[in-house]
């Protein structure tokens, strides 16, 4: 550390002298004349004021060989240089004003001043001499020429020299000794050459808050402190009276739902999808709806499950994977109840009808299905709309019903309702084809209708969209035709 400060200072020393060598030469003046003095300045314009602190002070200015004098009146008197009078027939400057005679008598003329002495300056062999009045003033003389510095590589670092003399020597650093880090029980052992040290691993730290209190337990979103003053309990979040931990779960309607999950081998954000575990898990969209106080947790895509059925089911048309439409079933099918040949079931006294619809979900009911169909608090036809045809269906997939109407949607609330068709009921041995498969959208409703001429629930209720109208229809259908299926959260 030593050595490198010394070779800060030296460089900066190093660097001064080195501007004095070669064959520029810094000319230094010196003055033999203690009592009068004269300064020099390289410019004219560089005087400085002529004021008290100046009175009485002489300046030499190179550029035009003149010398100033720096008078009482505050003035800067020129001698010499381009300006400079010579000494025969000059008029010295007149005299000061005499003194105002007495009342009533013609003052006295003032006598005349004495002639000025002029001042030269010439060059002489060893520098400038300058002269008043034939008076040699003062002598400004050449400074002596600068030493050079050099600096060489020696074996042990480098070597300043200036006008032959060594300055300073500037050694080279040791070389580092390299270092060994081992694990060793409890730790590491680290070594220098022969210094050897050891770091040891540090006891596993004890979480405390302020007031005195230890962390005992962080678990399920609960937070247990022990305390002076006894334990304090505190949860990270709540769902209704549930504590959860925001990091792992959401609160989903009151229900504390895990974050993350797996599908059919797939991870999945259960904030945007569930899963159904059946046929080895498919993983479906949904959305929260939540409109003048009513929530409600729709899914967002048409069920597709197809396995252990009673009644009749295809993939929507005809195809193998029912992915994009789903599914279509007849009434029996979706209640996953047994067919009967008279077509008579009780009607449903009970909130929620789950039929063909996993665990936690149902087939909606009228009343879920009339707060859907008046969200906007617009819809004044009961279970059917003029508008919400348009808002529920998709924005593509559906046909034109003419050249001047667009079958699409708005799918304003993410339900996306796409034309996924029907088909008729089915006799005998009859194969099952689809109809209207991109013209037309049937949902069965867990409610059925009664014929009072038979006595007898033959049909059930659907809720019907087409590529013709921004309407919804709601209507008894026969119960064996096919139509979809959407299930809603269990609230």
């Amino acid at each position: 550390m030593n050595n490198l400060v010394r070779s800060i200072s030296l460089s900066a020393a190093a660097m001064a002298l080195f501007a004095c060598s070669g064959d520029d030469v810094t000319k230094v003046y010196e003055t033999n004349n203690t009592t009068v003095g004269m300064d020099l300045i390289a410019e004219g314009d560089k005087l400085p004021d002529c004021d008290a602190d100046h009175e009485g002070r002489l300046i030499f200015v190179a550029d035009s060989s003149m010398a100033y004098y720096c008078s009482a009146d505050k003035k800067w008197l020129p001698f010499g240089g381009d300006n400079w009078k010579g000494p025969e027939g000059e008029q010295g400057e007149q005299g000061e004003k005499g003194e105002k005679g007495e009342p009533g008598e013609k003052g006295k003329k003032g006598e005349k001043g004495d002639d000025g002495a002029s001042c030269s300056a010439k060059k002489i062999k060893d520098g400038i001499q300058v002269s008043c009045g034939g008076t040699v003033i003062d002598t400004l003389r050449n400074g002596d020429d600068g030493e050079s510095c050099s600096a060489k590589t020696i074996k042990a670092g480098i070597e300043v020299s200036c006008g032959g003399t060594i300055i300073d020597t500037l050694e080279n650093g040791k070389v580092g000794e390299s270092c060994t880090l081992d694990s060793i029980d409890g730790g590491v052992q680290i070594t220098c050459g022969t210094d050897v040290d050891t770091l040891y691993n540090g006891a596993n730290g004890v979480t405390t808050v302020e007031g005195g209190c230890t962390l005992v337990s962080d678990e399920n979103g609960v937070v247990t402190f022990a305390c002076e003053g006894g334990d304090v309990v505190l949860s990270k979040a709540l769902c209704g009276s549930t504590a959860y931990d925001p990091d792992e779960s959401f609160c989903l309607l009151g229900k504390v739902v895990a974050l993350n999950a797996t599908c059919a081998g797939e991870s999945i954000d259960q904030r945007k999808q569930f899963c159904d575990p059946r046929e080895g898990g498919h993983a479906y969209d949904y959305v929260v709806l939540e409109f003048g106080g009513v929530s409600q947790v729709w899914m967002a895509q048409n069920l597709v499950y197809g396995t252990d059925l009673e009644g009749a089911s295809i993939c929507s048309n005809g195809k193998d994977k029912c992915d994009e439409a789903g599914r279509l079933y007849d009434w029996w099918a979706a209640a996953n109840v047994a067919t009967s040949e008279s077509n008579t079931k009780p009607k449903m006294t009970h909130s929620y009808y789950q039929g063909i619809c996993p665990d936690g979900w149902h087939i909606p009911n009228e009343v879920e299905l009339y707060n859907l169909l008046n969200y906007n608090g617009q819809n004044d036809n009961g279970m059917s709309s003029l508008t919400m045809g348009k808002a529920l269906k998709s924005t593509t997939g559906w046909a034109e019903a003419s050249a001047d109407v667009d079958g699409n949607g708005e799918d304003l609330l993410g339900l996306n309702i796409m034309p996924s068709g029907s088909f008729s009921p089915v006799e005998g041995d009859a194969e099952i084809s689809v109809v209207q498969s991109d013209e037309l959208a049937v949902f069965w409703i867990a409610s059925e209708y009664k014929d009072n001429s038979s006595n007898a629930f033959t049909k059930a209720y659907t809720l019907v969209f087409t590529n013709s109208g921004d309407n919804t229809m709601y209507n008894p259908s026969p119960k064996g035709i096919g139509a979809s299926v959407r299930c809603l959260m269990d609230i």
